[in-house]
């Protein structure tokens, strides 16, 4: 009988712990790689998504710049019936953030970790809904300064993964703005590049993240605070 030659258990063993090593040390690199992959895909979509619905219904219901807003706005689901549902694939108005799945209506952070201070909610002064996707937009409102003077709101916050986690501005939060109340750009597409603040260290409500990721490409770069 001849010989065969072959590995014995030991050597065996040793591989796949060799191979167990090099997958869990480059797994997490490669799922973090995929995640970033996909979070731009989908900013990339909602914003000419976003960007087509409302260039429609401008081209039926007059420029945004000239439609209601605050207390203009008297009966939020006919608004919303005539300047936004026939825009988009089968939309869903919410109520309040709890009415589309978050647990409850504050349930967004900064990029620091900080608790936001808005609330979420259907009224006279804001309309919040989803789209088939799951992917959720609030719009421009009026709201009031310190002073108690009006003031207009011309933001749209999009929440990617609707009410799934992490609900942080930078992650699956992107901020948009309407420049002069016209088109729809992200927020902070008017500063020099050097001058965007998109890191762990910002506070309040806002970041500049959405225009950093636009303007490195439509990329999440390593010196983004992923």
């Amino acid at each position: 009988m001849k010989k065969r030659n072959a590995f014995t258990l030991a050597e065996v063993l040793i591989t796949l712990g060799i191979i167990g090593i090099v997958a869990a040390m480059t797994l997490p690199s490669i799922l973090a790689k995929t995640e970033r992959q996909e979070t731009v895909a989908k900013l990339k979509k909602v914003y000419s998504v976003l960007s087509q619905g409302i260039k429609h219904s401008e081209a039926d219901n007059g420029l945004i710049s000239e439609w209601p807003t605050g207390p203009d706005i008297t009966d939020v689901n006919a608004y919303f019936d005539k300047y936004w549902r026939p825009y988009y694939k089968n939309p869903k108005i919410c109520s309040w953030a709890v009415s589309c799945g978050y647990s409850n209506n504050k349930a967004w952070t900064n990029l620091n970790g900080q608790r936001i201070g808005w609330e979420i909610k259907t009224s006279e002064t804001r309309v919040l809904f989803m789209l088939s996707d799951g992917t959720l937009i609030f719009n421009p409102r009026n709201t009031t300064d310190a002073n108690g003077n009006k003031v207009y709101v011309n933001l749209f916050y999009v929440d990617l993964n609707g009410p799934k986690n992490p609900n942080i501005i930078g992650k699956d939060v992107f901020i948009f703005t309407l420049s002069d109340k016209k088109l729809l750009r992200p927020y902070g597409y008017d500063k020099k590049y050097e001058d965007l603040d998109c890191s762990k260290q910002s506070s309040g409500n806002y970041n500049d993240c959405t225009v950093k990721i636009i303007a490195d490409g439509w990329a999440i770069k390593d010196d983004y605070p992923w």
